[in-house]
């Protein structure tokens, strides 16, 4: 960069610039720690619920199998539709895209096999296996979020530190040399001055 004044205001404006932007990325990393603190309580109290009802369900099921034979709920089971009223949608967070799982529950599902057929262990079961699915969307969905506020995180921790330790002080650097020349020409430029009056 050339030496002069206005290349030196310049580089003043992008320093103090540059300064603001390392502050910015320093509140957003603050804020995006915040968020992932709040996920991983809500991660640590779904696998704590989850734990719970996959103990419930496997023990439903094992009662049903008991009630109706391994093989007829087996085949009960082929019988049921997979479910795939599902969708993915996102929100933004410091403009990190954060995923959303809507799981839309039929209310008036078909049965597909007769009343008199099952039991109601089998019923259990089923209810069972339903709330449990619904917690491990919900458990996916927030594991999801935690990982990219992790990359998200990452990112800016890299940005601030490339500013912070390599862009600004190289900045700072280059304005010292700058006011050096600068202050360095005034100086020769006063003493040509002086020595011009004595000769006049």
């Amino acid at each position: 960069m050339l030496p002069t004044k206005s290349n030196l205001m310049n580089l003043k404006k992008t320093i103090k610039l540059s300064k603001q932007g390392q502050e910015l990325l320093d509140k957003k990393k603050y804020i995006l720690l915040r968020q992932k603190e709040d996920y991983k309580q809500k991660v640590q109290k779904l696998k704590a619920e989850f734990s719970g009802k996959y103990k419930n369900a496997f023990l439903a099921l094992q009662n049903a199998n008991v009630d109706l034979g391994i093989r007829k709920v087996k085949e009960i089971s082929e019988e049921i539709e997979l479910d795939k009223n599902m969708q993915i949608k996102y929100k933004t967070i410091m403009g990190v895209d954060i995923p959303i799982i809507y799981h839309e529950i039929k209310n008036k599902q078909i049965i597909p096999f007769s009343l008199l057929e099952t039991s109601i262990s089998l019923d259990n079961a089923i209810k069972n296996f339903n709330e449990l699915r619904e917690l491990l969307i919900k458990l996916a969905e927030v594991e999801n979020t935690i990982r990219k506020l992790d990359t998200a995180i990452e990112k800016v921790q890299k940005r601030s530190n490339s500013l912070k330790d390599i862009i600004i002080p190289q900045y700072i650097k280059e304005e010292k040399r700058i006011e050096e020349i600068l202050e360095e020409r005034d100086r020769e430029e006063f003493t040509r001055l002086k020595i011009m009056k004595r000769k006049i």
